[in-house]
């Protein structure tokens, strides 16, 4: 309690005191400031303080990452500051920034922004869906055969899966609503209109269908998910070009029908061939990887298993996962993303298992890290306050995940469905329906796990100069 005490103090001081706060909430693991003037930060000095993990600027908000014991801290600096409490925010619920300057790099961080905060809120059920298929791939035929493809269970299962991904096109359309603060119900009526039973009835008779005069090409976008985060930022800007231009008397009846003949043009004619080509070419770059000739996929997923831990820090691996998974459902399996994600995973938790044995001083904070990873699936407090720590964890890191993606291509690991961040990561290794693929990938998850952990033990002091992290 007294170190929490003491972190907010810090905090507050080096924010610039009470006066500088306008409002503070926490979300899982930052504290989540709007501030009066960014400029009475001292950010070395923030970074400087035992128990931050990072900073991030975006906009008026200003972020100090703090891990699992957030909560903790938050209380404290409530009653130090006399600040008004508020319950713990949705992780993915940043405000827009109030100004934004147009540049390659802007553009890019508020799209990557955009995908990552409109996919992330899903996750939790493609991993619920996905392991309760891998349960019944186990125990189905050409496994366990405990079960028959007939069976109550087997059915129902299948149905937990099935009601994620013939709608994935609903769910992204409400989650990228929000994000864009827009009405949800048009973001899911965008993602329904794509796959209406008429238009998908059409699959086995038509090519294509005419559409006020435009020839609208007819496809599966069941599975689909860059077309609806299209469609509806397309929407935003088109409802509010109507709702500014409509007189009010007649806004309430115009701006609706507007609203659907416009959209449906552009989701029909642009955003759903467009977005599908986009993700299709994605996933078909993932599968072409895993099923390349052998120096390429060594080479491919060696290289994308040593940066995926940067991918997580930027937010890019949600996109990279989503797109795996729609194309491991057809193939019924995939080998270059989602075992690379797994090993990732391991490798953090190792590298806190590393820092628990080795390092005395934060010895209680490298545990709180590994136990939040290991059993919650929260990795973020491990790869900011330990994996990103200093130069050496970083070749430590990077060194761990190329070995692990070596080994990955050179067995040829296959993973079938979306894995968990947590213990239950090799779970998916067990769908294949090979026992060389259930030893194999299950030792590579572990040796990586017990590698970094050694790679800690031996490589990295704990008296290293280490700060913590910007965080764009």
């Amino acid at each position: 309690m007294e170190k929490n005490l003491n972190i907010a103090r810090e905090i507050l001081e080096k924010i610039g005191g009470r006066k500088n706060i306008v409002t503070v909430f926490h979300c899982a693991t930052r504290l989540r400031f709007e501030l009066k003037d960014l400029n009475e930060i001292n950010e070395a000095a923030l970074k400087k303080i035992d128990g931050v993990l990072g900073i991030k600027k975006a906009g008026t908000s200003f972020q100090i990452i703090i891990g699992p014991n957030v909560p903790l801290v938050y209380d404290e600096l409530c009653n130090l500051a006399q600040l008004d409490k508020h319950e713990e925010i949705d992780e993915n619920l940043d405000e827009e920034t109030e100004k934004f300057k147009f540049s390659l790099k802007g553009v890019f961080d508020v799209v990557i922004t955009y995908i990552m905060n409109s996919i992330a809120p899903i996750i939790p059920i493609l991993i619920g869906a996905s392991i309760w298929k891998t349960v019944v791939t186990l125990l189905g035929p050409g496994m366990f055969d405990v079960i028959s493809e007939t069976s109550d269970f087997y059915i129902t299962c299948n149905f937990f899966f099935e009601a994620l991904f013939y709608f994935f096109p609903l769910y992204i359309g409400y989650t990228a609503a929000r994000q864009l603060k827009v009405d949800p119900v048009w973001g899911v009526f965008l993602g329904a209109m794509i796959i209406t039973p008429s238009f998908m009835a059409l699959l086995d008779v038509r090519d294509s269908i005419s559409f006020f005069g435009i020839s609208v090409p007819v496809a599966n976008y069941s599975q689909q998910f860059m077309p609806v985060l299209i469609g509806v930022w397309i929407f935003k800007y088109v409802n509010k070009y109507l709702t500014k231009y409509t007189p009010v008397m007649i806004a309430s009846l115009v701006i609706p029908i507007l609203n659907v003949m416009i959209m449906a043009v552009v989701m029909f004619a642009f955003c759903a061939p467009l977005g599908s080509y986009l993700s299709q070419l994605l996933s078909d770059l993932f599968m072409y990887c895993a099923n390349a000739a052998a120096p390429v996929r060594i080479l491919a997923l060696t290289v994308y298993t040593a940066v995926n831990p940067f991918l997580i820090l930027f937010g890019l691996h949600v996109t990279t996962y989503v797109a795996a998974v729609t194309a491991a459902i057809p193939a019924g399996f995939e080998g270059f993303v989602l075992p690379a994600g797994v090993i990732t995973s391991f490798i953090i938790y190792g590298m806190s298992l590393g820092a628990m044995i080795k390092f005395k001083k934060n010895r209680s904070n490298a545990a709180g890290y590994f136990v939040s990873g290991f059993v919650a699936g929260i990795t973020e407090p491990s790869l900011y306050g330990i994996c990103l720590k200093s130069k050496s964890s970083i070749i430590v890191l990077v060194v761990c995940n190329a070995v692990g993606g070596l080994l990955l291509a050179l067995m040829n690991i296959k993973c079938a469905l979306m894995a968990s961040v947590n213990i239950l990561s090799v779970v998916p290794y067990f769908s294949i329906g090979s026992t060389f693929n259930v030893v194999a990938g299950t030792c590579i998850a572990l040796g990586c796990c017990l590698l970094a952990a050694l790679g800690v033990v031996f490589f990295i002091k704990e008296e290293e100069p280490i700060e913590a992290r910007d965080v764009k």
